[in-house]
């Protein structure tokens, strides 16, 4: 009796063993081929298509480099206008001409004895004139046309005769240098004395003869206020 039982239970054991070995391997077929777990069809696609995009890119990156030269072209010349460079004029400063000597208003006359004509060329008999601001000449010292060396010094002294009627005063007539050949010293003097009509005075300048060889002139005038009159020219050669 035990016996029977002991086969019996040996026997539902062997069975439930062998419906057990027959179950695990459709079970194990079951869960290779699932989905897997909440991913829908369409995602999964998206998921699929998004890996191969990843992997494409990746081959780019790792592409090797393409060994075959690119040539960079050379810059194209650009054309420079050239100008020219600015030229500078440097401005010296123009100094007026000196005056030419024209001959000044006023009667001037030959004094008999005198060293040197008038400045019109003509003579007279009488000193006087009549007029308020005229002049004679006596002379002039060195006379007129005198050679003298390169680089002499020496005075040129004239003497003065007043033929008219008004007297010179001596701060109110000036003895002015007005042009030619230069003189040394001041251009401006005061007569030395007041010369009432019909008396005299002695003017001179101070003259240093150039190194040229030529002939030279030098102009004065005696002037009251804004008035010129009495107007005088001395030459001299220079050899």
């Amino acid at each position: 009796m035990i016996g029977k039982r002991s086969r019996r239970i040996l026997f539902s054991v062997a069975a439930a063993l062998f419906m057990l070995a027959c179950a695990l391997p459709s079970l194990g077929t079951k869960s290779s081929t699932q989905s897997p777990q909440g991913l829908a069809p369409e995602l999964l696609g998206t998921s699929i298509a998004q890996t191969a995009a990843a992997a494409k890119t990746q081959t780019v990156i790792y592409m090797p480099p393409s060994l075959t030269p690119t040539l960079t072209p050379f810059p194209t010349g650009t054309q420079i206008e050239v100008t020219s460079a600015p030229t500078f004029l440097f401005a010296l400063p123009t100094f007026p001409p000196l005056p030419t000597g024209t001959p000044i208003p006023g009667i001037i006359i030959q004094i008999p004895g005198g060293g040197s004509g008038n400045s019109d060329g003509t003579d007279s008999d009488s000193p006087f004139t009549g007029e308020e601001w005229t002049c004679g000449i006596r002379t002039k010292n060195p006379p007129m046309n005198t050679v003298v060396e390169r680089g002499a010094s020496f005075y040129v002294t004239i003497t003065l005769f007043n033929s008219g009627t008004k007297t010179w005063t001596n701060n109110g007539i000036d003895f002015v240098y007005t042009g030619g050949y230069r003189i040394e010293g001041t251009r401006i003097q005061d007569l030395p004395l007041t010369v009432a009509p019909g008396k005299e005075v002695k003017v001179k300048s101070l003259v240093v003869a150039p190194k040229k060889p030529d002939i030279y002139n030098i102009f004065w005038t005696l002037q009251v206020g804004n008035y010129k009159f009495c107007g005088m020219k001395y030459t001299f050669e220079v050899k």
